[in-house]
């Protein structure tokens, strides 16, 4: 008996040290979120301290939202600094002395690619009288509808031809395949090859598929062959792609040899 209310107290307080953690991870967030605010912040008067975006697309560009306020004290207010809760909210604000009576306002910019759902980011407004603590917190809501061409999670643009990356890399020594994952975001099927005027015979070059249809993945797959090699390898081998319409320089893939310092 005495075995089994050991247990049953070991277990209660593994239990309850959970939920105490729990609520003090929750407690945390809220205090971030939610944090206290300065006195010296009655001193802004704001017309509106949350900005509805509404419904955005995924892939728009970048907008901005203003927030206007007022010195409503009795001594000149200067804004230091603003943060935000997410990169994706970008602030800007005039750094100017405000004095008594006047108004100023303050813009977040906000980059919706890579973020679809709903968000409410919040934004601290920090002033040459507030201290640690903001003078105001904000909020910055709407809804981001999904993009149907994730162009966000491709680093590297040819046109309408989207990469993960640019270059390639082989020791060198053995024959290897390396391929690069990519996305045609326009509205024509792209039909990716290489210029083969160009390209050394120790290197070959191919699109899985062939021709990519408006808005599929598809991979550039090269390939290196030891044997074929002339002399010597160089260091690095442009590999100018074709099907793409943009200049040369643009859609230029780079294949590297040697291993990496």
């Amino acid at each position: 008996m005495r075995l089994r209310w050991t247990i049953f107290s070991i277990l209660a307080f593994v239990l309850g040290a959970g939920a105490y953690a729990q609520n003090g991870r929750e407690r945390l967030i809220d205090s971030i979120a939610h944090p206290e605010i300065s006195a010296s912040g009655e001193m802004m008067l704001f017309m509106q301290t949350v900005v509805d975006a509404g419904t955005i697309s995924e892939e728009s560009a970048p907008r901005e939202y203003e927030f206007h306020w007022t010195n409503v004290g009795e001594v000149p207010v200067t804004v230091l600094k603003v943060t935000t809760t997410c990169g994706c909210a970008v602030p800007s604000f005039d750094s100017r002395k405000v004095n008594p009576g006047e108004q100023s306002s303050l813009t977040v910019t906000y980059h919706p690619k890579g973020h679809p759902g709903t968000f409410d980011r919040r934004i601290f407004v920090y002033t040459d009288l507030s201290g640690a603590k903001p003078a105001a917190v904000l909020s910055l809501k709407g809804n981001v509808t999904p993009s149907s061409k994730p162009v966000w999670a491709f680093a590297y643009q040819m046109g309408n031809l989207y990469l993960k990356q640019r270059e390639v890399r082989f020791s060198g020594e053995s024959m290897a395949t390396e391929r690069i994952f990519c996305l045609n975001a326009g509205d024509r099927p792209l039909t990716v090859g290489a210029e083969s005027k160009l390209l050394p015979p120790y290197l070959t070059f191919r699109c899985e598929p062939e021709t990519i249809p408006p808005g599929e993945f598809a991979d550039l797959v090269i390939s290196f062959d030891p044997a074929a090699v002339p002399v010597r390898l160089l260091d690095s081998v442009p590999l100018i792609l074709t099907g793409i319409d943009v200049p040369p320089s643009q859609r230029t893939v780079r294949v590297l040899f040697g291993r990496e310092n």
